[in-house]
């Protein structure tokens, strides 16, 4: 199962401080049984800075455990960063085991639709939504290597590693 937690922040003042927020909760989230990896990533082209998480995850009882209680999950330790979201959305996808690696030089494409549609890219994992925001039904990713040309996919939105892979 894969959560991913798509931000919009507009506040290029105290992005900064978001990020260095954001990287040691990364390994806060890392710490919680049931969570196997994370990754952020940046928008590319995107102003203000859009930023997409994605996590490998055993099951949405994560969510709900003790372990992810007791680190403050949820986003109640980011509430001071909170008025600079212009969008802040957390999905629950099922269709891929994990999160996809994605290494210094690559990208991945991500897009969203109310449908599959298998004729946009044979490369394309696409996943379905089962839980909390459920913005969209599906959504897909590509992960591009270093040389690869990018896909026109309407609606799509391509993003570059903004930290390293994590995982235990």
């Amino acid at each position: 199962m894969i959560y991913m937690v798509d931000h919009v922040y507009t506040d290029p003042n105290t992005e900064p401080e978001w990020h260095a927020w954001y990287s040691g909760y990364l390994q806060k989230l890392l710490s919680v049984p049931g969570i196997h990896s994370a990754q952020r990533f940046k928008a590319v082209g995107h102003t203000p800075s859009r930023f997409l998480a994605m996590y490998s995850i055993d099951s949405a009882d994560v969510y709900t455990s003790q372990g992810y209680k007791n680190i403050g999950g949820g986003g109640s330790q980011s509430a001071r960063f909170h008025p600079h979201y212009q969008l802040w959305t957390r999905t629950l996808f099922e269709g891929a085991v994990s999160a996809p690696v994605v290494r210094d030089g690559e990208r991945v494409l991500v897009f969203d639709r109310q449908e599959k549609a298998e004729n946009i890219d044979s490369r394309a994992t696409w996943l379905h939504t089962v839980g909390l925001h459920m913005t969209t039904r599906h959504r897909a990713f590509i992960v591009l290597g270093s040389n690869a040309a990018v896909p026109t996919v309407e609606g799509s939105l391509l993003y570059e590693p903004y930290t390293s892979p994590l995982s235990k």
